[in-house]
C-alpha cells in the first residue's frame, strides 16, 4: 500500500468519525446515517492489519458517540463516568461486529476486484440483527436504536408501520453496502448494472410507499380542541429538591399552592374550549394526602367544566424509604377516575413502583383513549397492544431535560406510525409534540426556547387529530427483527464451515 492509499484510507476513517456525530443524537441528521458506514467499510475492508484497524476504528466510534450523547441518557445521574464508560466498552464494541462480519466475507469472497452483488447484504443483515438484539430487553427501551437516526424523515418513517424500527436500518445501511459494491468495483457500470437496479428497484417501493400512505390518507374522523400544559423549566426539580432537604412542612405548602394553582389552568383551558386537558408527568406530586385531596379536587373540577382531564402523578413516602408511585389517571366529565396506569418503563433507575405495561383504555365520545408515562413509550413492543386494541389518541405525559428533548419527542412519533394511532405527548423541561397517525408533526413546542418562558411552560391549545389506522405492525410485530437475526447466525455460522 502507498503513502497516498494509507493517507486515503485515514481520510475515509476521518470522515465516518466526523459523521458518526450527527446519527441519532443531539445534532440528528438523517443522511448522515446513509453515508457513515461507506467510509467505516471502505477503511476496514482495505486494512491489511485487521486487528489494528478494529481498534482504530472502536475509537472512530466511541469518541464521536461519547461526544454527541453527552448528558443525554440516564446513565448521567447515575455517576459521572457511567456515560462515557458505556459508550467504550458495550455500545461501541456492539456497533463494530456488523463491520467485522462484513470485512469477514468480502475477503474471503471478492475475487479479481470484484464484489458480487450477494455481498451487499451481509452488512445491511448484520446492523439490522445487532440493533434488534441489543434493544429488545434492553432496560433502556429502544434508546439508541437505528431507526431513531431518521426522526422527521416521514416517508421513511411509514415503513415501521410493515416492519416495526427494524425496516429502517436495514435499508440506511444496505444504500451504505451498495455504494461500497459501487466504490469497491471502480464504478464500472456493466458490472455493477444488475446490482444497482435491483436495490434502485426496492428503494423505489420502499419510498413509494411511503409518500403513497401520506399522500392517500384518509381524513381523521374527528378533531378535538385539547390543552396541555407543564410545570416552569425547572419546577420538578425545585419541586424534588423541598422534599428531598426533607423540609416537610414547606414541601406541603408548596406542592398544595401548586395543585391549586394548575387546577386554575385547567379551568382557564377548560373555559376556552378545550374538551381534553392534559398535564406532564408527576405534575401532581405530593404525600398521600395532597395528592388525594388533588384527586378530589380535580374530580369536581372535571365535573363542572364537562371536560375530560388527563392527571398525572406522583405520591411520594414522607420518609423516602419507599418507592413513590407514579401514575397518571383519566377523569371524566363525570368526576370518575375511568383509567389508571402506572409508569413500568425505566422506573429500577428512577426509583418509583413499576406498573403492569398492560395499557388500559376507556371510550369516549372522542373515541379510544389510553395513556402511558414517558420512558414507557420507549418499549415498542408494550405499545403495539394500543395498535391492537384500536386506540385513538395516546397520551404521553412525560418529563425530560434539555440535552435529551429532541431524541426523546422524536422516539415517540415512531410510535404513532407503528400503531396508526394518533399522540399527545405533553413534556417538562423538554419537547412537548402532538402527531397525526402518520407521524406528521400537528404541534411541536421547546420549553427552552425563551418565547415559550411564562408561568406555565409547553402550553398547548391545539386541534388534535382522533382516530386509529390499521397497521400490520401490531400484529406482525418484531418478525423482521427476529429473522434478520437468526439470519445473522446463519452468516456466521456459514463462515465458520467455509474456514473449517
Amino acid at each position: 500500500m502507498t503513502n497516498d492509499q494509507k493517507n486515503l484510507k485515514y481520510l475515509w476513517l476521518a470522515l465516518f468519525a466526523a459523521l458518526t456525530l450527527f446519527v441519532g443524537a443531539r445534532w440528528n441528521t438523517p443522511l448522515a446515517a446513509w453515508f457513515a458506514p461507506v467510509f467505516a467499510m471502505r477503511f476496514y475492508r482495505d486494512s491489511k492489519k485487521g486487528d489494528r484497524a478494529f481498534l482504530w476504528l472502536w475509537l472512530a466510534i466511541a469518541v464521536p458517540t461519547i461526544i454527541a450523547w453527552k448528558g443525554a441518557t440516564a446513565m448521567g445521574f447515575l455517576h459521572p463516568m457511567a456515560e462515557p464508560l458505556f459508550f467504550i466498552f458495550f455500545a461501541a464494541p456492539i456497533s463494530l461486529v456488523p463491520f467485522v462480519v462484513d470485512r469477514l466475507y468480502y475477503r474471503r469472497w471478492t475475487q479479481e476486484g470484484l464484489t458480487p452483488f450477494w455481498l451487499t447484504l451481509v452488512y445491511p443483515i448484520s446492523v439490522t440483527a445487532v440493533d434488534f438484539f441489543s434493544s429488545s430487553g434492553s432496560p433502556f427501551g429502544s434508546f439508541g436504536a437505528g431507526a431513531y437516526s431518521q426522526t422527521g424523515f416521514t416517508a421513511l418513517m411509514q415503513l415501521t408501520s410493515i416492519t416495526g424500527m427494524w425496516g429502517i436500518p436495514f435499508i440506511v445501511s444496505w444504500f451504505a453496502s451498495v455504494v461500497s459494491y459501487i466504490w469497491g468495483n471502480g464504478f464500472q457500470w456493466m458490472n455493477i448494472r444488475r446490482g444497482v437496479l435491483i436495490f434502485t428497484g426496492v428503494l423505489a417501493l420502499v419510498f413509494g410507499y411511503g409518500f403513497g400512505r401520506m399522500a392517500l390518507a384518509t381524513s381523521t374522523p374527528q378533531e378535538v380542541l385539547i390543552g396541555g400544559f407543564s410545570l416552569p423549566e425547572d419546577g420538578f426539580v425545585s419541586m424534588m429538591a423541598l422534599w428531598q432537604d426533607g423540609d416537610e412542612g414547606t414541601y406541603h405548602e408548596a406542592v398544595t399552592e401548586l395543585h391549586i394553582q394548575q387546577l386554575s389552568q385547567v379551568r382557564i383551558m377548560a373555559q376556552k374550549g378545550a374538551r381534553i386537558v392534559v398535564l406532564q408527568e408527576a405534575a401532581g406530586m405530593g404525600f398521600r394526602e395532597e395528592v388525594d385531596a388533588l384527586l378530589v379536587n380535580a374530580a369536581s373540577l372535571a365535573q363542572e367544566e364537562g371536560i375530560y382531564l388527563v392527571l398525572p402523578t406522583a405520591t411520594m413516602d414522607p420518609a423516602g424509604e419507599e418507592l413513590y408511585h407514579n401514575v397518571v389517571r383519566i377523569i371524566d366529565p363525570n368526576g370518575e377516575i375511568v383509567l389508571e396506569h402506572y409508569k413500568y418503563g425505566g422506573t429500577q433507575f428512577e426509583g418509583s413502583v413499576t406498573g403492569s405495561g398492560e395499557l388500559q383504555t376507556v371510550e369516549t365520545p372522542y373515541g379510544t383513549l389510553s395513556a402511558v408515562i414517558c420512558w414507557d413509550a420507549d418499549f415498542p413492543a408494550a405499545i403495539k397492544q394500543a395498535g391492537k386494541q384500536d386506540v385513538d389518541l395516546l397520551f404521553i405525559p412525560a418529563n425530560d431535560w434539555l440535552e435529551i428533548r429532541d431524541i426523546h419527542a422524536g422516539m415517540a412519533t415512531f410510535r404513532a406510525v407503528e400503531n396508526g394511532m394518533p399522540i399527545y405527548r405533553q413534556t417538562g423541561a423538554g419537547v412537548s409534540i402532538v402527531t397525526d397517525a402518520y407521524g406528521r408533526v400537528v404541534n411541536r413546542i421547546d420549553i427552552f426556547e425563551k418565547e415559550n418562558a411564562g408561568v406555565w411552560g409547553n402550553e398547548q391549545m391545539v386541534m388534535t387529530p382522533v382516530g386509529s389506522i390499521k397497521t400490520p405492525y401490531p400484529k406482525i410485530g418484531d418478525a423482521f427483527g427476529l429473522v434478520m437475526l437468526v439470519n445473522l447466525i446463519g452468516l456466521l455460522g456459514f463462515a465458520w464451515m467455509k474456514r473449517k
